[in-house]
């Protein structure tokens, strides 16, 4: 059983779709969109909203009480920032620098 995702901004999350069908990484954002829901049962729900970051999500857990559990963000990682160096426009950081989506608590 995995966690049901609730899409706050469904057009933005078409938009970022569109992008990653036309660089070639829609199976990364698909794969990581499905990874926000794995971890909890089918009573938990997950919901994604729009980040300030480009191409970018911020995710939240919610238990079945309707009380927050983990939260973070779905950062899109590249040359705009250096694959995570924690400048802008994302303001993320990553050990190693990604080209791709990145699951950020």
């Amino acid at each position: 059983m995995t966690a049901q995702l609730i899409v706050k901004c469904p057009e933005y999350l078409q938009a970022v779709r569109d992008f990653a069908d036309q660089t070639n990484q829609r199976d990364d954002l698909e794969k990581h969109l499905a990874y926000l829901t794995t971890f909890k049962d089918d009573t938990w729900t997950v919901e994604l909203s729009q980040d300030f970051a480009p191409y970018s999500f911020v995710w939240a857990e919610f238990r079945p009480t309707g009380k927050r559990g983990l939260a973070g963000g779905l950062i899109y990682h590249g040359k705009h920032d250096c694959g995570g160096n924690g400048g802008s426009p994302t303001f993320s950081v990553n050990l190693m620098p990604v080209e791709g989506w990145c699951v950020h608590t």
